[in-house]
């Protein structure tokens, strides 16, 4: 576990008691969103759900016109929401589960601070990486850094000429890195928790980031 230490604030262990002996460990990460655009990922598990409307409730104008953009990579395709001040123009319904990133546009000229509660994914969980095509990804586990070095996030199986895009989001630009066969062309991939980046995976077929937690970390 103390990997996540560093990250997730209030962590504990809790034990659920019915049949079945479980341990979760629970805690609460702070997100920076800067003004403009931002990379924005929850690698908690939330209640009752993932939804924005969960995550990033409007309902006492805290999100007044901020931007809220889904990536489908399976059609290429953004689902904007907006917030209205007093809920999300288009129902909230939107998710950001642990592993998946999205836009965040922060039209104020301050920097606006989230938190996100809940569980830390436990067991084996996998980010599905499409072919051909671009997807907007986060680690499934509160935990920054390197991707491939870092012991938890543990992402060993890129292929030559797939592409990493990360956003810079005080710049509100991107830097790119490409897979060599002597290794990534700049540092590899680094990411903090609750922000993500753009990955293109140039094989034929899916590609898989797995990553592993329990509490005896």
């Amino acid at each position: 576990m103390s990997a996540l230490l560093g990250t997730l604030g209030s962590i504990s262990v809790m034990a659920q008691s019915t049949n079945v002996y479980s341990l979760n460990a629970v805690g609460y990460i702070n997100v920076s969103l800067e003004p403009g655009f931002n990379i924005v990922s929850c690698p908690l598990i939330a209640s009752p759900d993932n939804t924005i409307n969960t995550l990033l409730p409007d309902t006492n104008g805290l999100y007044r016109h901020f931007q809220f953009w889904d990536w489908n990579p399976s059609t290429a395709a953004y689902t904007e929401d907006i917030g209205l001040g007093a809920g999300w123009a288009s129902g909230g319904t939107e998710t950001l589960n642990p592993g998946q990133a999205s836009w965040l546009y922060n039209p104020s000229n301050y920097v606006v601070t989230v938190t996100f509660v809940g569980t830390v994914p436990p067991g084996t969980n996998s980010v599905t990486l499409l072919p051909d095509t671009f997807n907007l990804v986060s680690s499934i586990l509160p935990t920054s850094g390197d991707i491939v070095t870092n012991s938890l996030m543990n992402f060993t199986n890129a292929v030559h000429l797939d592409q990493a895009w990360i956003w810079d989001p005080v710049g509100q630009a991107y830097t790119e890195d490409i897979k060599l066969p002597a290794g990534w062309s700049a540092d590899p991939i680094q990411t903090n928790v609750g922000g993500g980046f753009w990955y293109y995976n140039h094989q034929a077929t899916n590609n898989y980031w797995t990553e592993s937690f329990s509490v005896n970390q």
